[in-house]
């Protein structure tokens, strides 16, 4: 299930649960390594947090709480015990006691269970199931998230026991490079060229722990998003390579370099958007696929930014003269074109202004003939 879809689902869920005074249920997600499984209870709080404060604009913000599962002790979930007379308590942390307030509403993440030790999946047995540790209930607002790798994912997860599976919804995570890079195109401080590179190369998104280099490195959308963070200044250093290797490992590395390189010598992407005949006489030199991408890539996050801080015309033309350059830049290859598009979005370019420039300029010569590829592939020409 992809990450917008599984968000809204626990949300309804949750919401479902807490209007019928009953029970939570326990969802299990399970998938690759990096692909944003924990921060799946930090997008829910902060649904769960607009929903209440829709009602009641006062409300306090929803928590998140998050428990790394495979760095902890038993007595770290379930309390240190003491002596009370002639019986042994059980002392509960301070953060449970949060989330046992009876107006208490948020998430509480158990992460990385099927990599915990026995003991610990014997201990997060009773929270995420009987929703209490000892006689600490969890208030009816808090909805329980255990996250996990498969067996398959050869990153060191066991198999869930039985009864847990049994006893909780399994859901497994999939991975959509568009939604991705519209999340990471949110990020200011992330450097736009790691999702056009992986537009070109998507299998290179998400890989397994035993596709990593000597080193240990492997390419995950966490990975993909420290690099973005330190693009710039790995580029001022004139080490990109180094750091991209110790983060995505070596081989994607040598492949995200050289992309970088073609990109950097392209004509430059702000002149074709705004004469695309002008700087770009002949689209033939865009002769391969990576050149292709990245100068399609390219105009479209050079609009996005312009009709988000333009100002006049360079923010009222921006869409149109996306659509032109792409146009023409992809005139005998048209299926890039959509690279184009998808980075126009996912850095925060509206699709609304797409479509009114696409009906208003219907019959310009330019853009009419990509207008006419995009409706054969998206309508099958109908």
């Amino acid at each position: 299930m992809r990450f917008n879809a599984l968000t809204d689902l626990m949300h309804r869920m949750w919401h479902d649960a807490v209007s019928k005074n009953i029970p939570q249920q326990t969802i299990c997600l399970l998938g690759k390594p990096g692909i944003g499984k924990t921060s799946t209870g930090r997008e829910l709080a902060k649904l769960m947090t607009n929903s209440r404060r829709a009602a009641d604009p006062t409300a306090p913000a929803a928590f998140c709480r998050e428990l790394d599962l495979s760095s902890m002790l038993p007595e770290d979930l379930n309390g240190l015990p003491f002596r009370d007379g002639a019986a042994t308590k059980f002392c509960a942390h301070e953060w449970l006691h949060e989330l046992c307030q009876p107006d208490a509403y948020g998430v509480l993440v158990l992460d990385d269970l099927p990599a915990a030790a026995p003991m610990m999946q014997v201990a997060a047995r009773q929270i995420s199931l009987e929703r209490r540790i000892h006689d600490n209930r969890l208030a009816p607002g808090v909805f329980v998230i255990v996250t996990g790798n498969r067996r398959e994912d050869k990153s060191a997860a066991s198999t869930l026991p039985a009864h847990f599976r049994n006893s909780v919804m399994l859901m497994e995570v999939d991975l959509d490079i568009e939604e991705w890079a519209k999340w990471y195109g949110c990020q200011d401080h992330l450097n736009p060229v790691v999702p056009a590179y992986l537009r070109w190369r998507t299998d290179k998104l998400s890989m397994f722990p035993k596709d990593a280099d000597a080193l240990g490195a492997f390419a995950t959308p966490r990975t993909w998003a420290k690099l973005g963070a330190q693009y710039h200044v790995a580029d001022q250093a004139d080490c990109l390579f180094d750091v991209a290797s110790g983060l995505v490992g070596q081989g994607v590395a040598t492949e995200f370099a050289a992309f970088v390189k073609v990109r950097a010598n392209l004509v430059d992407p702000e002149k074709v958007l705004d004469d695309p005949q002008g700087a770009l006489p002949d689209p033939n030199t865009l002769n391969s696929p990576d050149k292709l991408v990245a100068m399609s890539s390219s105009l479209g996050e050079i609009a996005a930014h312009r009709s988000k801080k333009g100002r006049g015309k360079k923010r009222s033309e921006a869409a149109l003269k996306l659509l032109k350059a792409l146009a023409w830049s992809t005139k005998e290859s048209r299926e890039y074109c959509s690279s184009g598009v998808s980075a126009f979005i996912s850095n925060g370019g509206l699709i609304a202004d797409l479509v009114k420039v696409a009906r208003t300029h219907r019959d310009d010569p330019v853009v009419s003939k990509l207008l006419t590829f995009l409706k054969s592939v998206f309508m099958g020409g109908n």
